[in-house]
């Protein structure tokens, strides 16, 4: 054994391994229990028109890429991150091309099989930014850092909404946690939160632009006694307020708080020379953006956008505004499946609800159901903590890293986890909006398998290597 490695053979972290591992094995599982119906039904696990037969097939194939991984130099993975990149940027350009697949050009089918290039990407952006950031000329004080990382993140990000696949295009912001641990400035997040709390609350309470109009007229009011200037802008602001709401339907929200911000810069303009004007004009830019973009969400969700993407939100927020048979079914069916496991659930392959397909996608997307029915809350906790940990050891092992490439690498690999994990486990117990994101290693899909696959893989390939490497 090599001085100074680990007990660990070759390096190797077998406590990551042992628990990706644990996943892929529970995550097929699940898989077999949702496509099972009987005896006299069953043919073969390898039986490839079923759906626990393709995984597999695919666990199979990302065994074999895994090991691949681990013979090629460390430095080709460091040193081509920007033509890895390049490669899945002119395939998310491609698929554009291909015949819509349930309203997304997301897919490349090749024979009985699809192949989806979202999800690679997210492993060669993970290893683009990984690489920019580990460079010597990168710092993050610097505008152009900033703008460039930004525009790593964001290139796959405007593809992939092209494509139309919202969920996908959500799980690239993950990597802006990663952009905070690098340094990113505080403030574009408290800014991006407070926007978020604005919309979410304007969505939530129809009442709500209203509360934001008398909070922009409180402001322009206080503006006004301060500087004992203008006190006739407080009469036509009233005026305003009444005729607009008189006059108009949806569209008030935008111009009642339009002419309120308006009227708040306004006075800041009117009073260039007092001491106060410089600030009073920023806060006013800052508030009227703001209230601007969280006042036109209602008029942007109800006119603007499909309605499906419509009814996945007002299943988030209004379930109350959603027909019980229509897009409220699958979160209220895949709540009744978790519910009805009780404590240690049904039993594997014993899943009333998931032999009769109640629950729509839940080989994919609604997998974590399968697990709450059958293995009960006791399961469901299992599941949850073997994540939990597993991302725990992830970071433990990017704080360890001599090497800045594979330490962000692997700060990257446990934001795209977390993301995922929260995402679609909130989505089946209607805590966060249904947006189609796979529980890794769980959920069935290809595209989705091998991308972890080879996520984890490079990672447990850099790590092993840690000690080879000096500062």
């Amino acid at each position: 054994m090599r001085q100074g490695r680990d007990s660990d053979i070759g390096g190797y972290d077998w406590i990551t391994i042992t628990l990706w591992g644990i996943l892929v094995f529970s995550g097929w599982s699940m898989i077999f229990a949702s496509g099972y119906l009987d005896e006299d039904s069953f043919t073969s696990l390898y039986d490839l028109d079923k759906n626990y037969g393709k995984q597999l097939l695919w666990i199979t194939v990302g065994l074999v890429l895994v090991g691949i991984i681990q013979l090629i130099e460390l430095k080709v993975y460091e040193t081509f991150a920007p033509v890895f990149y390049g490669l899945m940027i002119v395939l998310l350009i491609a698929v554009l091309f291909t015949t819509p697949i349930k309203g997304a050009t997301s897919w490349f089918s090749i024979g009985g099989f699809r192949f989806q290039p979202s999800e690679f990407a997210k492993v060669t952006t993970c290893m683009m930014l990984a690489a920019y950031l580990a460079m010597p000329t990168s710092r993050m004080q610097e505008l152009r850092t900033k703008i460039t990382a930004l525009g790593i993140v964001l290139l796959p990000v405007l593809l992939v909404l092209l494509q139309g696949d919202a969920g996908s295009t959500l799980v690239y912001f993950a990597f802006f946690i990663l952009l905070f641990r690098a340094g990113m400035d505080a403030w574009i997040y408290i800014l991006g939160l407070v926007v978020a709390a604005l919309a979410i609350s304007a969505l939530l309470y129809d009442e709500t632009w209203w509360l934001i109009n008398v909070i922009l007229l409180t402001a322009n009011v206080v503006l006004m006694k301060s500087w004992r200037k203008e006190d006739m802008w407080l009469g036509v602001i009233v005026v305003e307020v009444i005729l607009t709401y008189m006059l108009f339907d949806e569209s008030r929200y935008l111009l009642i708080t339009g002419v309120n911000g308006l009227a708040l810069v306004v006075l800041a303009l009117l009073n260039i020379g007092d001491k106060k004007w410089e600030n009073s004009f920023f806060v006013s830019i800052l508030v009227t953006a703001a209230i601007l973009f969280s006042t036109s969400v209602n008029y942007i969700v109800n006119n603007l956008i499909g309605q499906h993407r419509q009814e996945r939100i007002w299943v988030w927020l209004r379930p109350e505004k959603c027909h019980p048979l229509g897009p409220l079914y699958n979160v209220e069916q895949s709540k009744f499946a978790i519910g009805s496991g009780g404590w240690a659930g049904k039993g594997f392959l014993q899943g009333e609800r998931t032999k009769l397909d109640y629950v729509p996608e839940q080989s994919t997307d609604f997998i974590f159901c399968t697990v709450g029915e059958e293995w009960g809350f006791i399961g469901t906790t299992f599941i949850i903590l073997v994540f939990f940990v597993l991302i725990l050891r992830i970071l433990f092992i990017a704080q360890r890293q001599r090497s800045l490439f594979t330490k962000y690498y692997a700060l990257g690999v446990a934001c795209i986890l977390f993301f995922h994990v929260f995402i679609n486990v909130g989505m089946t117990t209607g805590l966060v909006p249904v947006i189609g994101i796979p529980l890794p290693f769980i959920s069935y899909g290809g595209s989705s398998l091998l991308s972890f696959s080879i996520l984890m893989g490079l990672l447990v390939k850099l790590d092993s290597n840690r000690l080879f490497v000096f500062r």
